[in-house]
């Protein structure tokens, strides 16, 4: 008699970088979109990501991909240095469309502010908020003309207490004062979609 049951791989993969439990979601959420994925279980505590998956269809190359497209890193793999980081960052020209605000001129500028006000809401040391930055940053520079773009840091903030904000990165839309929309870790495409309904 043929066995006809499929034969799953399991996987133990090591993240670094996993500094709080909102990490969980965005590795398991990026893993699960891959054709092929059974199952993916992050352990906070132990900074792991378990992945059941069918090899025929899925490779572990595509499921490192996935981690390191959310922004985390895998701790058997090499990565650049934090100085040659640096380093290219000196290097590059940086403008940008994006503000920093504070808890004092939050008011001035996002509450009073003439067109309609995004804020996203991060942290320097949440790999995934880096992720979002960088693409909130694009969003930044297609839509000057249609909105201020703002950025506050959780752990200076009072302003997130006052609205919420339980999840990194989230971003929130003002219009006229008023908070219209919140968004969790989004992609570029929802971020314009809210900004320009």
């Amino acid at each position: 008699m043929i066995n006809d049951k499929k034969i799953f791989t399991i996987k133990i993969i090591p993240i670094v970088q996993m500094d709080c439990s909102t990490c969980v979601s965005p590795i398991e959420k990026e893993i699960s979109k891959l054709n092929g994925v059974k199952e993916a279980r992050v352990n906070y505590m132990t900074k792991t990501v378990k992945v059941i998956y069918d090899s025929d269809l899925v490779g572990l190359v595509d499921i490192e991909a996935a981690i390191e497209r959310v922004g985390y890193q895998i701790a058997y793999k090499q990565y650049p240095s934090v100085t040659s980081k640096l380093k290219s960052l000196f290097r590059k020209e940086k403008s940008s469309n994006v503000n920093v605000v504070s808890d004092a001129d939050f008011a001035a500028k996002v509450l009073h502010a003439s067109k309609p006000a995004a804020v996203l809401f991060s942290s320097p040391t949440c790999p995934t908020c880096k992720v979002t930055k960088a693409v909130y940053a694009q969003v930044a520079e297609e839509l000057a003309d249609h909105a201020e773009f703002y950025e506050m840091d959780i752990s200076t903030s009072n302003t997130c207490h006052d609205y919420d904000v339980l999840s990194i990165p989230s971003i929130l839309i003002f219009r006229a004062g008023q908070l219209k929309d919140r968004l969790l870790a989004p992609q570029k495409t929802e971020i314009i979609k809210t900004l320009t309904k």
